[in-house]
């Protein structure tokens, strides 16, 4: 039996180009029509294309998938292989899964942000990890000589920039924000970054309260920390660390304005 290259590529939703590539790796040996040129797939490279095709959705690379079918390895070695791709796809799945759950909370939110949106409500602890710098600048300026913030730059949406409240603000204090990253606790064993260089903000308790800004440079975050100081007084709440900005959604009103909405979250006793 021979097959042609458009049936076979038809059959396997694949491109004529990616079976001649298979061919010049050495995957696929067809034979060519001798007037024509025309290639022609014997039952055996019907039967490879398939052994690709299932390794390649293991993600398994085209060099590994070639070492396994014309090279050879032992079983041993391919069990080993195997138990390295499943530990990635199952890396994948729980970053996956984080990522739905944070989809889910944000949906939440947002759905409800008209009775939530800058009303302070108390809930349960929450924890992240901390890197802050002065500025923006003063950030970006780390970034080539640190591979912590290129790591939790890489795990956005894992982690977000956000804005840092000290809790001396909190407090009263006349003491200025900062700009950083954070890392909620919960997704920290999904990112790949050295957690010993940063601080961590953490309480029992938080107060947490949705806000909508429109771009960051038109608008001050000024009014959110005076809401939430003013709660913190009226309830006779102490920060126990410094606060902490999330955030969640970005969209262009009816009117043409950028909105963000984000969340200060504030760690108390």
């Amino acid at each position: 039996m021979k097959v042609s290259i458009s049936a076979l590529s038809i059959a396997y939703g694949l491109t004529p180009e990616a079976l001649r590539y298979y061919e010049e790796k050495g995957l696929l040996s067809p034979e060519r029509t001798p007037a024509s040129g025309f290639r022609k797939f014997s039952l055996q490279d019907v039967q490879v294309l398939g052994i690709i095709k299932s390794l390649q959705r293991q993600s398994f690379s085209l060099d590994e998938i070639r070492r396994i079918i014309k090279t050879g390895v032992t079983l041993d070695e391919l069990l080993a292989m195997m138990d390295g791709k499943r530990a990635d796809l199952s890396e994948q799945i729980a970053q996956i899964s984080a990522i739905r759950n944070r989809l889910t909370n944000c949906t939440d939110l947002l759905r409800d942000h008209d009775r939530l949106l800058m009303r302070p409500r108390i809930d349960r602890g929450a924890a992240a990890y901390l890197v802050d710098f002065d500025s923006v600048e003063a950030l970006w300026a780390s970034v080539p000589k640190s591979p912590l913030l290129r790591d939790l730059i890489e795990a956005l949406p894992l982690s977000s920039y956000c804005t840092i409240v000290p809790a001396a603000c909190l407090g009263g204090e006349k003491t200025p924000t900062r700009t950083g990253i954070c890392a909620p606790v919960e997704f920290s064993a999904l990112i790949r970054a050295d957690f010993s260089q940063m601080r961590m903000s953490a309480g029992p308790r938080s107060v947490r309260m949705l806000f909508d800004l429109c771009p960051p440079q038109r608008v001050s975050l000024a009014p959110v920390i005076a809401r939430m100081q003013a709660y913190l007084r009226e309830h006779e709440l102490s920060p126990v660390s410094d606060g902490y900005t999330r955030q969640y959604s970005w969209h262009i009103s009816d009117d043409g304005t950028q909105r963000q909405f984000s969340e200060l979250i504030v760690p108390i006793r």
